[in-house]
């Protein structure tokens, strides 16, 4: 194995296994020579990730995607960039991350994208841009929110050739509204010194505190859960799991509150936990119960698909899934989510996705194969 092979994986592993940088599949990383890249495949996890689990391709063909001309129907238009990209990949067999040409276009050898959460806190606030200048200074490259794919590729690929024109030098940092941050060096070394430093600046200037600490079990919840359990049935048993904590009980004892989280932040988000969540904030067994019974075949028959995920007041955050594993990775998302919302107010508050930012990944081909390799 090459040395900078197995300095990737050393960096991937080291963010992928820290659920304060990324979550479950989320994040990319790559490394690059003048002739090939490595990149993680779509749907691995960078905690685990082997040799094995990155796609390596060609960057001659690569870099020709740059000068194509793709359709102007979005669907079409991903499934074009979509086949060049299985065109470019050498080791076939491997779908490589969506966001390939932006890691190829990028002048460093290794290149992090993450979603840390202290980060999103910032991106995904009312004044990302403006606070962003202010602790990073005005050379800081922002780019803002564009649904993910080529068209995302060449705005930032076109946001990279300005900044070089205007600063005679390659950006190492981009941040990414609603979505997250790149950072790139020569060096694994380098681009943690850059994170560490990113990571002090947000942390030292966020002014509220997050809630800490984990709350006891509510007796209700053994009442609860088993029927709501029963509501959702539909012929195939579903798991529910349940998470109690500090932070939890700040959303689910207001209803104002809970309406800084009632739509996604990011793509991350909607892959895991859909877009729509159920808020039950009736007290008491009969009461909470008689609320879901009404509320979730009318969510299901709204938005076509069972909920993912729960708020129920006293009782905490409920995932809903397939298998155990499922529900672990909902309940750490959607909490994700809470401490984005909770974080933002340092920065004016929350900035959630648009209707047609959710819609597009709702829709698009490449999220819901990620979202079935996470199943």
């Amino acid at each position: 194995m090459k040395k900078e092979i197995k300095e990737l994986i050393e960096i991937s592993r080291f963010y992928g296994s820290d659920s304060r940088f990324v979550i479950a599949g989320g994040g990319n990383t790559s490394y690059k020579n003048a002739e090939k890249l490595w990149v993680k495949a779509s749907g691995s996890s960078l905690s685990t990730i082997t040799e094995e689990e990155f796609a390596v391709l060609d960057r001659a063909k690569l870099s020709l995607m740059s000068q194509k001309t793709y359709s102007n129907n979005p669907a079409e238009r991903e499934e074009e960039v979509k086949n060049d990209l299985a065109e470019a990949t050498i080791n076939k067999g491997k779908r490589p991350s969506v966001e390939t040409s932006m890691h190829n276009v990028i002048n460093y050898a290794f290149v992090v994208h993450l979603h840390p959460t202290i980060v999103n806190g910032l991106m995904c606030a009312q004044n990302a841009e403006g606070d962003l200048k202010k602790l990073f200074g005005n050379r800081a490259l922002y780019v803002e929110y564009t649904d993910p794919g080529y068209v995302l590729f060449k705005k930032v690929e076109n946001s990279i050739i300005a900044y070089r024109t205007r600063y005679g030098e390659e950006p190492a940092v981009i941040w990414l509204q609603n979505h997250g941050i790149f950072v790139a060096g020569d060096t694994i070394e380098g681009v943690k010194a850059l994170y560490a430093k990113i990571l002090d600046t947000l942390s030292d200037n966020v002014i509220l505190t997050l809630p800490a600490g984990v709350r006891a079990t509510c007796p209700n919840t053994e009442i609860i859960i088993p029927g709501i359990r029963r509501i959702l049935y539909n012929g195939s048993p579903k798991w529910l799991k349940v998470r109690k904590n500090e932070l939890i009980k700040f959303y689910y004892d207001s209803i104002g509150h809970q309406s800084k989280i009632a739509k996604p932040f990011t793509p991350d988000a909607i892959v895991y936990c859909k877009s729509n969540y159920i808020f039950l904030n009736d007290e008491g067994p009969e009461a909470v119960l008689a609320q879901a019974a009404g509320v979730i075949p009318s969510f299901i028959s709204n938005f076509g698909y069972q909920p993912k995920v729960l708020l129920i007041k006293e009782i905490g955050l409920v995932s809903v899934g397939d298998t155990e594993a499922q529900c672990d990775i909902i309940l750490d998302v959607f909490e994700d989510a809470m401490k984005i919302a909770y974080l933002s107010e340092s920065f004016g508050g929350a900035h959630p996705m648009t209707p047609s930012q959710i819609d597009f990944i709702d829709h698009w081909e490449v999220e819901n194969y990620r979202r079935n390799v996470a199943g």
